[in-house]
């Protein structure tokens, strides 16, 4: 009966620090546009870029390059970064739909993998161990972004 009600006030005690977590206020958010294509604006969430015991969890979006202002379609990936191999992983993807909530969450479960030097997980790489940061104007949350034009 001991072992029961330890894992029971356990549970609860997990179960209630989430609901804490879930209420209080979301971390500041500092997305910079750091690369685009004809389709696609990624921005990073600078506010994300420090690593802790060697690893960052950078958070990055794709927004569509074109479309109406009323559109807060997007979505946001959180990627691991390990600085003393160079290696990362995607930890999951946020799906937000037109009206800019959240559609969808895919957890990944994926294997460290040697991160590429171009593109944009070389970028991601670089802003995460290397201490750069892409230049230009900081936009308080995506929806701002959107609303501000999609930076063009």
């Amino acid at each position: 009966m001991r072992g029961i009600a330890k894992l029971t006030f356990a549970t609860l005690t997990v179960v209630g620090v989430a609901a804490l977590t879930a209420a209080t206020p979301a971390a500041a958010e500092t997305w910079t546009r750091f690369s685009a294509s004809d389709r696609t604006v990624y921005l990073i969430d600078q506010d994300t870029l420090t690593p802790v015991d060697g690893v960052a969890t950078a958070r990055f979006a794709r927004v569509p390059a074109h479309g109406d202002a009323a559109d807060q379609s997007h979505e946001v990936e959180e990627l691991a970064v390990r600085c003393s191999d160079g290696q990362s992983r995607t930890v999951a993807t946020i799906v937000h739909g037109p009206d800019g909530a959240e559609a969808e969450r895919i957890a990944e479960d994926a294997p460290w993998d040697a991160t590429p030097s171009g593109g944009v997980y070389g970028a991601l790489k670089s802003f995460a161990c290397d201490d750069m940061r892409p230049q230009g104007a900081p936009w308080p949350t995506i929806a701002a972004f959107i609303a501000g034009g999609r930076g063009g």
